[in-house]
């Protein structure tokens, strides 16, 4: 535990980290999010980026004959959606949308979110030939850093109004089993398979599901957890002000160390502390999009676990000095800090 270091320990802790943390956090970020025109991919990616960077509903202007991109800077760092709705729309050529997709995703992406409509009574076929082409076309890799979305989980309701949780759980079981089925006639691994998140998402307005309190939450943090240990930490650094961890403020001050270091280098140390505001963010109005990305306890613990394991593993300087101890020392040093 944190109590068995001493205070210069700790301190040196934290400089080490937050020196770490600068050192991998990136200055670009993409998300492919993927799926049929109309399953909600947008509101989706704009809630989890904290922004209104896709354009929404009777909004957007349908082009589903090549991959679009949608770009804002938040906190010094590019983010780039990229949406590909044609696919599945069977509105193109394969082969020639696939490779303008590889050409235009030549830096790779960092995570990639495939939207379903949980409404469905069963998997597409257009879903399915989607992901076969994908799969082929990318590599099996590409679900390594995948995350499943079943959007409309809040319209999912037990129509005998007998047991909405049970029903709930049934209809998510049914997805789960459909989606590794298939993958698994596509040759994707047990063990790749068994990490995909499959992760029901309601609107902005009902966040609470069946399964869950929160369920942008639940996927913020599940595609955490099937990124890079770059792409998770600049993934935190995106959203800063708006994850909340228990019992932390819900008007915070200040940054987390893991904040706090993927801000731009300052001569005085001490500037670092309060980064000032980035006016680079976007528009100010973000419309009905959370403010906030509330974290419970088995959450934190799943972002804790995750940066300790990658900080001790790959710092040399601290390995031997906390080989006994666990990720609340990261923990005791951003509750300083806040």
């Amino acid at each position: 535990m944190a109590a068995k270091l001493s205070n210069d320990d700790l301190r040196s802790i934290s400089r080490i980290y937050s020196e770490w943390v600068s050192e991998k956090c990136q200055k670009h970020f993409s998300i492919l999010v993927t799926g049929k025109t109309g399953v909600g991919k947008s509101r989706l990616v704009n809630a989890l980026v904290g922004k209104p960077v896709a354009q929404e509903g009777r909004l957007r202007t349908a082009c589903t004959d090549t991959v679009t991109a949608h770009r804002v800077v938040i906190y010094g760092v590019e983010v780039v959606v990229w949406d590909s709705p044609g696919l599945q729309d069977g509105s193109c050529n394969e082969r020639f949308y696939l490779a303008d997709m590889k050409q235009k995703l030549d830096r790779g992406f960092d995570v990639m979110i495939y939207c379903l409509s949980m409404t469905e009574t069963r998997f597409q076929d257009a879903d399915k030939n989607a992901i076969r082409v994908m799969t082929e076309f990318f590599g099996k890799d590409l679900w390594k850093k995948a995350v499943v979305a079943l959007n409309f989980a809040n319209r999912i309701s037990d129509p005998d109004e007998e047991d909405e949780l049970a029903y709930f759980m049934n209809e998510k079981y049914s997805w789960n089993k459909a989606i590794d089925e298939f993958l698994s006639d596509l040759g994707i691994d047990c063990k790749v398979r068994d990490a995909i998140p499959v992760v029901p998402t309601g609107t902005y307005k009902k966040l609470r599901l069946p399964t869950c309190e929160n369920w942008l939450s639940e996927l913020w943090i599940s595609c955490y957890s099937v990124m890079s240990d770059s792409s998770g930490l600049t993934w935190y650094r995106i959203n800063q002000d708006r994850v909340r961890f228990p019992g932390s403020s819900t008007a915070p001050q200040e940054y987390s160390a893991a904040a706090v270091a993927c801000s731009p280098s300052c001569e005085d140390d001490n500037q670092l502390l309060i980064p000032e505001r980035d006016t680079t963010q976007g528009p100010d109005d973000l419309g009905d999009i959370p403010r906030e990305i509330p974290l419970n306890q088995e959450q934190e613990e799943r972002f804790w676990k995750k940066i300790w394991s990658a900080f001790v593993n790959g710092c040399r300087k601290v390995k031997l000095m906390v080989s006994n101890l666990s990720h609340a020392v990261l923990k005791s040093i951003n509750r300083e800090e806040a």
